[in-house]
């Protein structure tokens, strides 16, 4: 059980990280651009893009991938990993860029829907209108002290979803075949194996435990009222 959930344990952090990266990468631009230009054109397609991501389940979202950019485009391979190959080497070969977007588009629209909110609260406070009144740029008040205290429940939401993804993405995992720890203990639990799927628990409860403590950590950067707490 220990070598199989070790061997599994690198697709799914592969897969983990970079869906983290793009649906950062994706999410708080647009969260924090549709938070400035608040009710413009920009604005309403941003939200649009949201509503219709965080709609939208993930295994739908990647079958209809699977079929357009493998069966119709042919521009990225099938689901599975070949045999025989390292994570690194299925990951230079284009296999998790599909798994990668079906769990960042979905992320994303949540993201930005929260960066946006909390961006815009934030903004409203009396200590950004004493930073505006002492004739600090807008780009200085966004940046630096709003958008570091709108991004603390970020943070706290991203610790949290990259530690279950860490304990196993089972829909995508399944969706794509990817032999991670999700489809280990789906597989584990159809056949009755209890110490396998109780051993992929313990362990994504352990990730929960650590990403629960860096984002304490992180706070104290984004939130200068915490190193004193």
């Amino acid at each position: 059980m220990k070598e199989q959930i070790l061997d599994r344990l690198p697709v799914t952090v592969a897969l983990t990280i970079g869906a983290a990266v793009l649906w950062l990468l994706i999410g708080i631009p647009i969260g924090i651009i549709s938070a400035i230009r608040r009710g413009s054109l920009l604005d309403r397609a941003a939200m649009i893009f949201a509503l219709i991501g965080v709609s939208a389940p993930i295994f739908w979202l990647g079958l209809v991938l699977l079929y357009v950019f493998h069966f119709r485009l042919g521009w990225l391979p099938t689901a599975g990993l070949p045999k025989g190959q390292s994570v690194l080497e299925s990951v230079a070969q284009g296999y998790f860029v599909l798994p990668w977007f079906s769990l960042a588009i979905t992320s994303a629209a949540f993201y930005s829907r929260m960066t946006r909110g909390n961006l815009i609260e934030t903004m409203a406070e009396d200590y950004i209108r004493t930073a505006r009144a002492k004739g600090i740029s807008e780009r200085r008040v966004i940046f630096r002290h709003g958008l570091r205290a709108a991004l603390t429940p970020v943070v706290t939401m991203f610790g949290m979803d990259v530690a279950f993804l860490l304990g196993g993405a089972v829909i995508t995992e399944s969706v794509f075949q990817l032999p991670g720890l999700g489809q280990y203990a789906l597989v584990s639990l159809y056949a009755a194996d209890f110490p396998a799927v109780m051993g992929v628990t313990l362990l994504g409860a352990f990730f929960i435990v650590v990403a629960n403590f860096i984002v304490d950590v992180l706070y104290a950067f984004l939130d200068p009222r915490v190193r004193y707490t």
